[in-house]
């Protein structure tokens, strides 16, 4: 029954975390307080995935919120761009390659930000908890699309 009902919180977490990174920039799709829940169930499966130390805990994610808030902002900032590019219709070549360039200066600055952070993680949990947070945010990911493509198959039933 638990392992069920943290199947339910986990599905309900990845799939509020998928639609947010969706969500277009006229206005979050999902109600605050939801997020909050969210934010809550994926900040327990990466506590577990990297079996985090009470220590660790309170070192870790003050460092890892502020990451995700800026790369949140990084990541809208470059939805609006495309979005403006895509509302422009036709591009000029010149337009096309200032457009090219825009893009790679924003996953430029995507890295530059995971760089900035990941020496702040490392001072936090070390190297090696570091290097497993990416897998565990990849399979906190995976699952979000299992269970949605599950949900989807089933005909929408929980």
């Amino acid at each position: 029954m638990l392992v069920r009902s943290l199947k339910h919180v986990l599905f309900a977490a990845i799939a509020c975390a998928f639609f947010t990174a969706h969500a277009q920039d006229d206005g979050p799709m999902i109600p605050p307080e939801r997020m909050q829940e969210i934010n809550a169930q994926k900040s327990a499966f990466i506590t577990q995935r990297l079996k985090l130390t009470t220590e660790e805990s309170r070192a870790f994610w003050p460092v890892y919120d502020k990451y995700q808030a800026d790369l949140r902002a990084a990541r809208k900032d470059d939805r609006t761009d495309r979005n403006a590019r895509r509302l422009g219709g036709t591009m000029t070549e010149a337009e096309a390659s200032k457009a090219i360039a825009e893009e790679l200066q924003s996953r430029q600055a995507q890295l530059d930000l995971r760089k900035r952070y990941v020496d702040e993680f490392k001072k936090t949990i070390g190297a090696v908890k570091t290097l497993q947070l990416g897998e565990a945010e990849r399979d906190f990911n995976r699952e979000l699309l299992k269970r949605i493509r599950e949900r989807n198959a089933g005909g929408g039933q929980r």
